[in-house]
């Protein structure tokens, strides 16, 4: 109950030269000693991890606790006391309950975990979900990231991702989900949804996971950002050129002031009191920045019990979920010829792979529509904006789950029955393990074009890093509220450049 109460919210709580007012944060000292009271793994540089049942206490350089060392192979190999942060790459919170009402897990058939060399357990910072490729003539082509942001169970989600695959010649359809990141995947459910359209038409998912049939897409007449910029070249087509907020709007952010938007207009046809919006797009690393260094970095250890303990509270993890609801994202309105209505929230994506998706809203004036989507100050890469003058929504064909195939293409039932259906049972995943996943769609009968999209439900939990654990800069769990966006905002606009190349270059390797 409380997980969809959480989750409801998520989904339906919809002159003078200033810089960014962040709090002042610097490391605090490291011999005080920190106590964390929430089931704990350590997994370290050499594969192997530590299990501490009863928490542990961070003092200097030190992990203190009574744990149980486990080896490369997950076979057990001794008691410990202490163990060096040297020897870490990150520490995740874990459940340990044995009544029968808790969830199921397993893992995949390959449950060996990896061996981090100490310099890619450095500096590892890609992630934040799960990710989906299918294989092209022996390459691997990103199709999806999957609930992105889902940080504990509480905020499990389902996503519906467009995917750009064909069938193979023997009728099925596979795609490889990867674990790339330091951080544990849940898996709940993976299914298929199958769409049938005109060859004239494209399907495209929505902001509420629903599913929409356009045709008819029209270029925009007018994009401009809040200073007046003429933005509409970088919005017109699948070119490479983007939208990205303006570095002059990021220089003017203050607490109070931390938004962009762009304003959008363009022709309706006659009669018609609807139209989609169409946007190709997908999250900057703000989002990553405000996750791992403002929510996670900055309480270091803290953040162990605040993720494991207190998001498990209704009170704390609605206070998040409302204020990420409300702060974060999309929110699109339309113009009715004197002010902007808001009529839609659009969640955050990840900043992986592009998402396409089709949003309907009101048409107001008579023969146009006018839209303004507004955002966290560069939160967003937009790659292309069209509006659709005819659209239907659709009921999809649900193709389940058929076989689950680990790294050595070995079949896994257990795996295949934990994510047949969004229950109780879960399939988890390790940093650098990879599976297969088969569908077979319905291949007789059809007509016409069709899409596939991936439906896809779980949540993870991200690893704290060894240099949260040993510099932390903040006394206190993470507190949603503007000054921490703008904490976010100011260390992502003198940062953005290097960050986003050390990301991309930071993937762990799959097996």
């Amino acid at each position: 109950m409380v997980r969809s109460v959480a989750l409801s919210l998520l989904l339906v709580v919809s002159a003078c030269i200033h810089v960014f007012q962040s709090v002042t944060s610097r490391p605090l000292d490291a011999h005080t000693p920190v106590t964390v009271t929430t089931p704990v793994k350590a997994h370290l540089v050499d594969g192997s991890t530590v299990v501490f049942h009863a928490g542990v206490t961070v003092v200097g350089d030190t992990v203190r606790g009574s744990g149980n060392r486990y080896g490369l192979n997950l076979g057990y190999s001794g008691a410990v006391t202490s163990i060096s942060l040297d020897s870490i790459v990150g520490m995740e919170v874990f459940e340990q309950s044995s009544d029968g009402a808790t969830s199921v897990v397993v893992t995949v058939l390959s449950t060996g975990v990896v061996a981090f060399g100490a310099a890619l357990a450095a500096v590892a910072i890609f992630g934040s979900c799960p990710t989906f490729y299918a294989d092209s003539a022996g390459t691997a082509l990103l199709q999806a990231e999957g609930f992105s942001y889902s940080i504990a169970p509480i905020f499990e989600s389902r996503d519906v991702d467009r995917l750009r695959i064909h069938q193979a010649a023997d009728g099925s359809l596979r795609l490889e989900v990867r674990n790339e990141a330091l951080e544990t995947h849940y898996l709940n459910h993976l299914e298929l949804l199958e769409v049938g359209h005109a060859a004239s038409e494209i399907a495209f998912v929505d902001e509420l996971n629903r599913l929409v049939v356009v045709a008819d897409q029209q270029a925009l007449t007018r994009a401009a950002d809040r200073r007046g910029r003429d933005v509409s070249s970088a919005l017109r087509a699948h070119d490479g050129e983007l939208y990205r907020t303006d570095a002059r709007i990021m220089e003017r952010g203050a607490i109070g002031d931390l938004d962009d938007w762009i304003e959008l207009a363009a022709p309706a046809p006659p009669g018609v009191d609807s139209v989609a919006i169409v946007l190709r797009l997908r999250n900057s690393l703000l989002n990553t920045v405000l996750l791992y260094d403002v929510m996670l970095g900055d309480p270091g250890a803290r953040s162990l019990d605040w993720v494991g303990r207190d998001l498990k509270q209704v009170g704390p993890a609605l206070a998040v979920a409302q204020w990420y609801q409300e702060r974060m994202g999309m929110h699109i309105a339309v113009g009715d010829g004197s002010d902007y209505r808001s009529v839609a929230h659009l969640r955050d994506t990840g900043p992986i792979a592009w998402k396409d998706v089709a949003i309907v809203v009101p048409v107001l004036t008579r023969d146009s529509v006018r839209v303004r989507l507004s955002f966290p100050m560069d939160n967003w890469r937009i790659d292309r904006v069209s509006v659709a003058g005819r659209y239907r929504r659709v009921s999809p064909a649900v193709v389940g789950l058929v076989d689950v195939r680990n790294s050595a293409a070995t079949q896994d039932t257990a795996a295949l029955a934990s994510l047949r259906d969004a229950d109780s049972r879960y399939l988890r995943t390790s940093p650098g393990q990879a599976f297969t996943a088969v569908f077979r769609p319905r291949t007789t009968g059809l007509t016409g074009s069709h899409t596939f999209f991936l439906a896809s439900q779980g949540y993870y939990m991200e690893w704290v890093r060894r240099s949260w654990l040993r510099a932390p800069r903040a006394d206190r769990v993470f507190v949603p509220s503007d000054t921490a966006l703008a904490q976010a905002l100011d260390r992502w606009r003198v940062s953005q450049d290097s960050l986003e190349t050390l990301f991309r270059a930071t993937r762990i390797p799959v097996r």
